[in-house]
């Protein structure tokens, strides 16, 4: 794991009841600009609920989950794209609760690009069950 100079958890919400399969992420502010060195994911086993009290993915949801992210080529930072697509929400959860929870050891690291926020995206290759409105937890290390 990196060493932590910043940290931002990104809260986007499904919508309860809603039949869609791609969810796009609101402005963030605060990470506008910074260069972004590490993401993770947090689901229901993790967490009981988000900070806006909503419950946060579960397991079978997070199986059908995937990040895609606008942002800087780490080589040519004045070339902008969808560089990380479909990114399996799995390969970013690093906390094995049960051993039904799929993790991985090791932060999904990057580079020190910069992302557009409002041009990421969560899809999912079937829509989420949601009774309720459903938390889908990124949290950023940044710098």
């Amino acid at each position: 794991m990196p060493k932590v100079f910043r940290s931002q958890l990104i809260e986007t919400i499904y919508p309860q009841g809603a039949q869609i399969t791609k969810l796009q992420f609101q402005d963030q502010p605060y990470l506008r600009g910074k260069q972004i060195l590490g993401i993770e994911v947090l689901n229901n086993d993790d967490m009981s609920a988000s900070p806006t009290n909503n419950a946060p993915i579960t397991n079978a949801q997070a199986l059908t989950t995937f990040l895609t992210l606008y942002l800087t080529d780490s080589t040519n930072p004045n070339n902008v794209g969808e560089w990380i697509q479909n990114v399996p929400f799995t390969l970013m959860h690093r906390i094995q609760n049960t051993a039904a929870d799929p993790f991985v050891r090791q932060m999904f690291d990057m580079t020190g690009q910069v992302v557009y926020w409002e041009k990421c995206y969560w899809s999912f290759s079937a829509p989420l069950t949601a009774a309720a409105p459903i938390s889908l937890l990124l949290n950023v290390y940044f710098k």
